[in-house]
């Protein structure tokens, strides 16, 4: 009996980058049936017409109703796969076997796989690095005991990413993602999932090009509400946040001197500062009054 994927999308204003992404998930070599099912939170672009195209089933919410985890569980509702695949519609496929790739493993004692993210070819070095960091070569298999440290394993763990990643039906039935958590539903999902005494595995066999190009605001912004998650998710524990955050920066400018790229470590140093300031006042936004923290949580 073959398998049926449903691919999760949350699209909104996708641009050619989406054309891309559908016309990749046509040419997947997947021995199964494979359906794509987007919600789309408000588009003023072509991006419903080019799902459309594809043969994606369209369902349509306002951007107000747009929520990381109920957006995400609302897709799964409306899909029929055994296997739930999530994809951003920012993510490209590197070649046509990453469905194979990702959904095999759950043939397996494995019950959600997440993939390899390596940078877009045309992104900063700073991103390049950071990719390669938090999403290496070799495969990582995660049980019950990493869950444990709910801190050391959001850190640990970056790769738990919704970019990329495939779900036993029945397992999202279980588990699902949690409609409390706004943000780092990913995290929350792939902890209560080990918690719960199934495996889950890093496939860097399954890979896609995906990146995001911050300003140093945008990255402030990001990175705050990333700390925001972390503090409401990861309560037990211990995470070392600082001294992960040196060993990252040693490790980053042996990788930029090694490359010779001199040039670029005085950005890479104010970069990382205001990455590791923004997550720790996120992480401790309780202290600040509201008229700080409440702008920066905004969408």
């Amino acid at each position: 009996m073959k398998l049926k994927a449903s691919i999760i999308l949350l699209t909104k204003n996708g641009g050619s980058r989406l054309e891309e992404l559908m016309n990749s998930i046509r040419n997947q070599k997947f021995e199964g049936d494979i359906e794509v099912i987007a919600v789309d939170s408000g588009s003023t672009d072509n991006t419903v017409k080019i799902l459309e195209k594809y043969k994606a089933k369209v369902f349509k919410i306002s951007p107000e109703e747009f929520h990381h985890s109920k957006t995400r569980n609302l897709g799964a509702q409306k899909s029929n796969g055994d296997i739930l695949v999530y994809l951003t519609q920012d993510a490209l496929p590197v070649d046509n076997n990453l469905l194979a790739n990702l959904i095999k493993p759950l043939k397996d004692n494995f019950s959600v796989v997440y993939g390899r993210q390596i940078a877009n070819p045309d992104a900063k070095k700073i991103d390049v690095f950071f990719y390669l960091y938090f999403y290496p070569a070799k495969r990582k298999i995660l049980n019950k005991k990493h869950a444990e440290n709910p801190k050391k394993f959001y850190i640990e763990n970056i790769f738990a990413s919704d970019v990329c990643a495939a779900i036993k039906r029945d397992v999202w039935e279980k588990v699902r993602f949690d409609d409390d958590v706004p943000m780092s539903e990913d995290k929350d999902f792939a902890l209560r999932v080990l918690k719960d005494g199934y495996n889950i595995l890093y496939e860097p066999d399954a890979t896609v090009y995906h990146s995001h190009d911050y300003t140093i605001i945008s990255l402030f912004k990001r990175r705050f509400k990333d700390g925001a998650a972390f503090s409401s998710i990861a309560l037990e524990g211990e995470d070392n946040f600082i001294n992960r955050g040196f060993n990252y920066l040693n490790e980053q400018i042996k990788y930029f001197i090694s490359n010779k790229y001199y040039s670029s470590i005085p950005y890479t140093l104010l970069y990382d500062f205001i990455y590791f300031i923004s997550f720790f006042l996120g992480n401790n936004q309780r202290l600040l009054p509201g008229f700080i923290k409440n702008p920066l949580m905004k969408n």
